[in-house]
């Protein structure tokens, strides 16, 4: 009993030290810009060792956009599903839950930054097909078709919504013109893929 208790402390101390270098990294490059912060000046931050900081993340890039992983956490943690819903209303209704916590912000935030620094764009890349990988395993799989089907049809919906975020961020990551995304219309456009997936009500 009181090694798992130890073992399940070790884990809430790694996740808290896990975000707080994520936290660190991204306030840092916010106020100063990527030339501007190093790995040592977060470990500094958080005082941790650079070996440290090393066991959680493989550069300050890689840091920095952890931070919306862990705001897409924190939202699926408080979301709550409907039990009657159906595939359309769920997803609407999770996608409101997240803009609403702050996660599509978060999102063109930190592409945003990687429009400033290269290196970054395919950690936000990776970071976002995280946050709908974890989302889709949110969601419950609904109607009366065979589950096969029902799976094909929570993951073309789903595929939708990453492909209208996906195209609206990559505006803003190095390489193209940075104009169109922004949370409000990220909510909107989705919202509206969502419409016409469902169709005429």
């Amino acid at each position: 009993m009181l090694l798992v208790a130890a073992r399940g402390l070790r884990e809430v101390k790694r996740a808290e030290t896990e975000r707080r270098l994520a936290s660190i990294a991204h306030d840092l490059v916010r106020e100063r810009g990527f030339t501007q912060v190093t790995v040592d000046d977060i470990a500094e931050l958080a005082h941790v060792s650079r070996r440290t900081f090393s066991n959680y993340y493989s550069c300050k890039e890689e840091a920095v956009a952890a931070v919306i992983l862990h705001a897409a956490e924190d939202g699926l943690a408080t979301w709550r599903p409907d039990p009657t819903g159906g595939l359309a209303d769920l997803v609407r209704s999770l996608v409101r839950h997240q803009a609403d916590a702050g996660v599509l912000a978060r999102l063109v935030e930190v592409a945003g930054l990687a429009a400033a620094h290269r290196q970054l764009a395919p950690f936000v890349r990776d970071a976002q097909w995280h946050v709908w990988a974890t989302a889709g395993e949110r969601l419950p799989l609904r109607g009366e078709s065979p589950e096969p089907l029902r799976r094909a049809e929570r993951d073309a919906l789903l595929g939708a919504v990453f492909g209208v975020v996906s195209a609206q961020l990559a505006h803003l990551l190095p390489g193209t013109d940075a104009h169109g995304a922004n949370p409000d219309r990220l909510r909107h456009l989705v919202e509206h893929v969502i419409d016409r997936f469902e169709g005429p009500r």
